[in-house]
């Protein structure tokens, strides 16, 4: 199965970042950025699951895997940007306190911090083959919960912007990520984490689309 979904979602993250690369240019919000970059993460990792095999076990895909580690450690945090700025977008007022901004950035750093204590500080990568894929993963590998954290802050976004645009794509999406997210926790199934970062990122897309199109009538 893994030997197929990551190729598609390699397809999908190459697609969904040019398309970003067009939005980044047109938009003045620090979100559609942070978005970029975050595909970029993506594409690395499924692409390295996608080849994995082919490099086969050593030292190339050790470090392959790790630089697949630290990218995701450091960029999946930043979906609490993300969402921090879709509710500046919506003009929510309380978004633009001090104090706001003092909890998303702390908030943030404390994921990351998480992040690079469970997925890389004392953690040997070890080669492990499933599902017709082959990588390396931690000697006590486990479904990160950084994908949890990294949902809250969305799921506070979403709801908002279903309540003041009747927009629920994002609210429906975080649920279900959420949703994933539990069911890979409780079988540790790294493949359905990856199918509940593929729906996070087309939800993102999605509200990405919603919001600028809204942008422009404003500013017209």
């Amino acid at each position: 199965m893994g030997a197929v979904l990551h190729p598609v979602l390699t397809l999908f993250y190459f697609v969904f970042f040019w398309w970003g690369l067009r939005s980044f240019r047109e938009s003045s919000f620090w979100g559609t950025s942070w978005l970029l970059f975050i595909k970029v993460a993506f594409i690395y990792d499924n692409l390295i699951l996608t080849i994995g095999q082919w490099i086969g076990t050593g030292d190339t895909l050790e470090v392959l895997s790790l630089l697949r580690y630290l990218l995701k450690v450091f960029l999946t945090p930043t979906f609490v940007f993300i969402a921090w700025d879709i509710l500046r977008r919506l003009q929510v007022e309380w978004s633009e306190y001090l104090s706001t901004r003092i909890i998303f950035n702390v908030y943030t750093f404390a994921v990351t911090v998480i992040g690079v204590y469970t997925e890389i500080l004392w953690n040997t990568l070890e080669p492990y083959r499933q599902y017709g894929i082959l990588q390396y993963l931690p000697h006590d590998h486990h479904v990160s919960m950084v994908i949890f954290l990294t949902v809250i802050p969305l799921f506070i976004a979403g709801f908002v912007l279903w309540q003041k645009n009747r927009w629920p794509i994002l609210l429906i999406g975080m649920v279900c990520a959420f949703g994933l997210g539990t069911v890979a926790l409780l079988i540790q199934s790294a493949i359905i984490v990856s199918i509940a970062e593929f729906l996070i990122i087309s939800c993102l897309i999605l509200t990405e689309i919603k919001l600028r199109n809204e942008d422009f009538y404003l500013s017209n």
